[in-house]
């Protein structure tokens, strides 16, 4: 384990408490595997339309450890939420039908102030559940979660997403057939607010037909599409692998500490992703992604994450193509910040930033829509030097960034 990943990791142990961490270390450190143990648990599971047979281990407590009277589960799904009282009862239903039944889950409320905390009390026993003193943030509340799970396998699924039945069955399936997997993803539907679907992820053509992607894979993948085939609300990874590389940094990571978990996690292990929309994956009502991205005036944070795992030895390994495609989504997000600027009305910062963008980064980005991004490069450096046009802006702001969901999918 490197220098930093200790360190992370004994931040996490003084985050979420001794009794939690010898909960998570009761195997000694060590995850016996999916497959080889001297306890076994035989679950019937669909695998595209064939009934399989699955031979699932379900690990035992250390009997030292009696923080807790039960048996430990196979699966941990922890579900971080703070002021998810809209949609958390949704989620959580979709949760407790899952045809994969060694789960526990784990709601760990981040100090909401709205009907959250009445909501999850009234599964009673169903779901196990914490709620922090104070507000900790979306990636330290998650990690508190990790802490709290008993399971040798976690998926942090998302409050305000729905979850289809089999999602869980199917990962478990997937990391018990490739023990060399330290993560699974899995692709989703897009919903609006209403849960009405618009839309879905496919994966990217070079990314398809691979069991598990390494580390070249994923790097050259993400510089190149960005994180659009690792979705967070539908990942589970093994306890060991938590354990060996660490947990999420949201400082400095800020809401890409997800994205700097899987590059850290696909540096040790490969990932999978399964080519199964499983899960339904809701925007539109005012999330955090939305949030974020708002009229933003600084870089995205993708882009500090990825830049470090270049420089920390990824640059060798990534393609000339990957690399072009990179810095042009860069200048991209330039662009998009200019546009912020231009209008909150601060057409000196909106100059200056257009003058960092490099229209020759563009046109070399096979990956975008290089004439579009070119014509609005030149158009808002000639609108930046002029007084601000009120129905310009309003129209960029209603365009980019107060966007309603297309037209639902028939």
């Amino acid at each position: 384990m490197r220098a930093e990943e200790r360190h992370s990791f004994r931040n996490w142990k003084s985050g979420v408490g001794k009794s939690n961490i010898r909960a998570l270390h009761a195997r000694g450190g060590r995850e016996p595997g999916l497959v080889q143990h001297m306890r076994t648990r035989h679950t019937r599971t669909p695998v595209r339309g064939v009934r399989a047979t699955i031979i699932l281990q379900k690990h035992s407590m250390n009997a030292a450890d009696s923080s807790f009277r039960e048996p430990a589960p196979l699966v941990s799904i922890v579900v971080p939420v703070y002021n998810g009282a809209r949609h958390l009862r949704e989620s959580l239903d979709s949760l407790l039908r899952q045809t994969f039944a060694d789960l526990e889950i784990i709601v760990v409320d981040d100090a909401s102030s709205d009907e959250t905390a009445t909501i999850i009390a009234s599964y009673g026993n169903a779901v196990r559940s914490f709620r922090q003193p104070a507000n900790r943030g979306t990636f330290e509340n998650a990690n508190h979660g990790i802490g709290l799970a008993r399971g040798e396998l976690i998926a942090i699924y998302h409050a305000d997403d729905v979850y289809e039945p089999e999602i869980v069955a199917r990962e478990v399936a997937f990391l018990a057939a490739h023990p060399e997997a330290g993560a699974v993803f899995c692709l989703d539907v897009f919903v609006d607010a209403d849960n009405i679907a618009y839309g879905q992820l496919e994966l990217p053509h070079d990314l398809h037909g691979h069991a598990t992607l390494n580390y070249e894979q994923v790097l050259n993948g993400l510089l190149r599409y960005k994180n659009r085939f690792l979705m967070c609300p539908g990942a589970m990874v093994r306890a060991s692998v938590y354990r060996e590389v660490g947990t999420y940094r949201q400082d400095p990571f800020g809401i890409a500490a997800d994205l700097e978990m899987w590059v850290r996690i696909a540096r040790h292990h490969p990932l999978g992703v399964l080519d199964e929309h499983l899960f339904r994956y809701r925007h539109f009502h005012g999330n955090w992604t939305q949030r974020y991205n708002h009229l933003r005036t600084k870089s995205e944070e993708f882009f500090a994450v990825m830049d470090h795992y270049l420089a920390e030895g990824g640059r060798p390994i990534a393609t000339t193509r990957a690399l072009r495609d990179y810095e042009g989504h860069r200048d991209e997000d330039r662009l998009r910040i200019a546009v912020s600027h231009y209008i909150r009305g601060d057409l000196a910062s909106a100059r200056a930033v257009l003058s960092e963008i490099r229209a020759r980064c563009i046109a070399r980005a096979e990956i975008l829509q290089r004439g579009r991004l070119l014509i609005l490069l030149a158009a808002f450096r000639v609108f930046s030097r002029l007084p601000r046009f009120s129905p310009l802006a309003d129209f960029f702001l209603r365009r980019w960034f107060v966007k309603g969901p297309p037209r639902p999918v028939r």
